[in-house]
Formats: C-alpha cells, sequence, structure tokens
C-alpha cells in the first residue's frame, strides 16, 4: 500500500491557499467558524470571508465535492450557504445531518437578572451538584473547585432578594432548545460534463452515489480519550481565580478559608473546544473520496480531518492560523496509522463507513 502525504500549513487560508494549484483537490471537508462566538473564541466572531471559498474553488478539481460543517441556526446556515454559493458552488445537494444528542439550552435567568439589574445580592442557599459535575472538567473557564466548598457561582443555588424576581422564579429568557444536531452542507464543483457518466468516464473519480438523498448520521461527540490521542499532556499550567464577585480571572483566590492562595488548574490536553468526532469524519471522507485522493480541510482546529484521512489512507492539505492548535494538531497527527487502526477499530463500527482497517 502506497503511504499517503499529509501537509500542515500555519497561516491564513486566504493567503496560503493562494500556494496550492488549480484543479488540485478531490474533496473540501471542513468544519470552519460559524460566527456565534462560541465559548467567547475571537476566531469564531464571524463567518469566514469569500475570498476563502472562491479560493477552495479554484483548488477542487471540477466534480469534486464540498462537505462543511454548519451551527443548524437559521442565520448561520443561510449565510454559509449562500457565501458558497457565490463562490461558484452547486449547492443543490441535500445535507448530512450529524445527530449528537447532547449539549445544553441557552437561557438567562429571568429572576437572577432582574436582582442584578436592581442592585440586589441573592442569599446561596445551596449547591447545584448536577451542574458542578457536568461542567467542572468540561473548559478551563470553569474553575475546578475544592470539592463542593467553593464560592463559585456557577455552581451555587440562590434564592431571590426582590419581590419582582420572586415573582419571576423559574421564568427563562432567550430561550434557545438543546442543541442536537449540526448540518454538514453538501455542495460540489460543477463539473462542465454533460452528464454524471461523462464525468464518471472522464475523470474516474466520482463516488456511485451521487445526488443521493444524504442520511441522518448519528455519531457522539468524541470522549476525552479519542481527543487526547497521541498528546504528550505538556504543557505550562495555567491559573486561574474567582474574585468577589464570582468571576474568573488571573489575581487572587476568594476560597473558604483559604483568601488568597493561588489555585492551578491544569489544562486539557487538546483543548480546543468544538473536536469532531473521527468517526464523522471518515464516513464524510470514505463518502465523497477513494484511497489515493487529496483532502483539503482549510479551517483545520484541532486536526480531526486529518487524522481520519490518514486512518482511511486519503492525501491530505490542512491549513491553521491558530499556533496554538497546530502544535495540537502535530501531536494528534504524529500517532501511527498502524496505530490508529488498532485504536480506531473499536470506535467505528458503523458498515455504512465501508472503512477497510
Amino acid at each position: 500500500m502506497k503511504k499517503m502525504e499529509q501537509h500542515l500549513i500555519l497561516g491564513d487560508s486566504a493567503e496560503q491557499l493562494k500556494q496550492l494549484k488549480d484543479n488540485s483537490v478531490d474533496l473540501m471537508a471542513t468544519d470552519p467558524p460559524y460566527g456565534i462566538s462560541f465559548m467567547n473564541k475571537g476566531w469564531d466572531k464571524v463567518l469566514p470571508p469569500k475570498d476563502i471559498w472562491t479560493e477552495c474553488y479554484r483548488v477542487l478539481k471540477p466534480g469534486s465535492f464540498i462537505a462543511v460543517m454548519s451551527s443548524p441556526r437559521s442565520d448561520v446556515l443561510y449565510r454559509m450557504i449562500k457565501d458558497l454559493e457565490d463562490a461558484g458552488f452547486d449547492m443543490s445537494f441535500s445535507p448530512i445531518l450529524w445527530t449528537y444528542h447532547s449539549g445544553f439550552p441557552k437561557a438567562s435567568d429571568t429572576s437572577k437578572m432582574l436582582d442584578k439589574r436592581l442592585g440586589a445580592e441573592r442569599e446561596v442557599i445551596g449547591i447545584d451538584e448536577e451542574r458542578y459535575k457536568r461542567l467542572k472538567n468540561q473548559t478551563e473557564k470553569y474553575i475546578s473547585p475544592n470539592g463542593l466548598e467553593t464560592t463559585n457561582r456557577d455552581f451555587t443555588i440562590t434564592a431571590p432578594s426582590t419581590d419582582l424576581a420572586q415573582k419571576y422564579e423559574g421564568s427563562k429568557l432567550g430561550f434557545q432548545p438543546k442543541p442536537a444536531i449540526e448540518h454538514i452542507i453538501i455542495g460540489m464543483k460543477p463539473h462542465g460534463q454533460k452528464s454524471y457518466i461523462d464525468n464518471v468516464l472522464n475523470f474516474e473519480a466520482l463516488p456511485d452515489n451521487i445526488k443521493m438523498t444524504y442520511p441522518f448520521i448519528q455519531v457522539p461527540k468524541p470522549a476525552k480519550k479519542e481527543k487526547d490521542l497521541g498528546m504528550t499532556g505538556e504543557g505550562k499550567k495555567e491559573t486561574m481565580f474567582a474574585n468577589e464577585d464570582g468571576e474568573k480571572q488571573l489575581g487572587r483566590a476568594t476560597l473558604p478559608g483559604n483568601e488568597h492562595q493561588p489555585k492551578e488548574v491544569q489544562p486539557k490536553k487538546n483543548n480546543h473546544p468544538t473536536t469532531k468526532p473521527v468517526k464523522l469524519m471518515s464516513y464524510i471522507i470514505t463518502l465523497f473520496t477513494r484511497e489515493g485522493d487529496w483532502v483539503l480541510d482549510p479551517f483545520l482546529g484541532s486536526g480531526t480531518t486529518g487524522v481520519a484521512a490518514k486512518l482511511i489512507n486519503r492525501n491530505f492539505i490542512g491549513i491553521e492560523r491558530e499556533k496554538e492548535y497546530m502544535d495540537i494538531i502535530k501531536q494528534r497527527l504524529s500517532v501511527s496509522r498502524t496505530d490508529l487502526i488498532k485504536y480506531f477499530k473499536g470506535v467505528i463500527k458503523d458498515e455504512q463507513t465501508k472503512l477497510d482497517l
């Protein structure tokens, strides 16, 4: 079996894509910024500029597909599809819907907001143990408390302090349902042939299931073990504290009986907040390419597309702007294909992925 190539590029895709040849890539599979400021990340404040999609169109071969992850929010989905269409892609395809059945609904507590607006201090009456268990290790922005003895207000249960807050106890504002899916937008660079059969005869690279109705694919979000596969765990410890208002900051801690005592928090090995499962990206790559084809990801993130490409023996080009994430990518891709196969044989079991592992 021929050894596949992988090229990792640190930089802005708007510039780095210009270095790639016209009509040289068989598939673009990517998870770009959604423009929703996820977890207040600066790189997610806006959607990618159209120039990036125009460059992707240029480097893709005629008849090649794109698979672009997107938030299911109507405004985000509409703008993403419109930008891809404006870049020249044929968008007349049904999406794949990635179903993961997890996540948390978003809403603001009306009672707490009213007390805050009125300048009233709420009495702490307990600890939300379930919320603590869910969130204590989910992201670095939360402090790992000393047991349940914490003044971190993310985990406290409080009582209304004003009559108005009491009236609206239990009411929520700005509710968004619990997320359960993400869209994988499917498009194609027009092939310019009279029919799909003409294109297959000329390029011999198109899958047989063109323009089918794409299914739901139910895959859970990646477990920590999968996300950290290949990571060394080395890195600086970060120190984070809660101030008097329970806000997270660098400074002095205010833990009961232990005032002004710094508390170190060990960062996750793979701290990228939107790491996708390898099974999902393997399915997408298998659906639209054959062994030896070239796969492009211009928003590589933590490198899952590259891991999947290596696992199923595709050539790969990945571009990532953030050096912090490129360091994670390199560690994850340092795992040998033999070891990847050994690990993911126990993870990728669905026959529809058709992986020859």
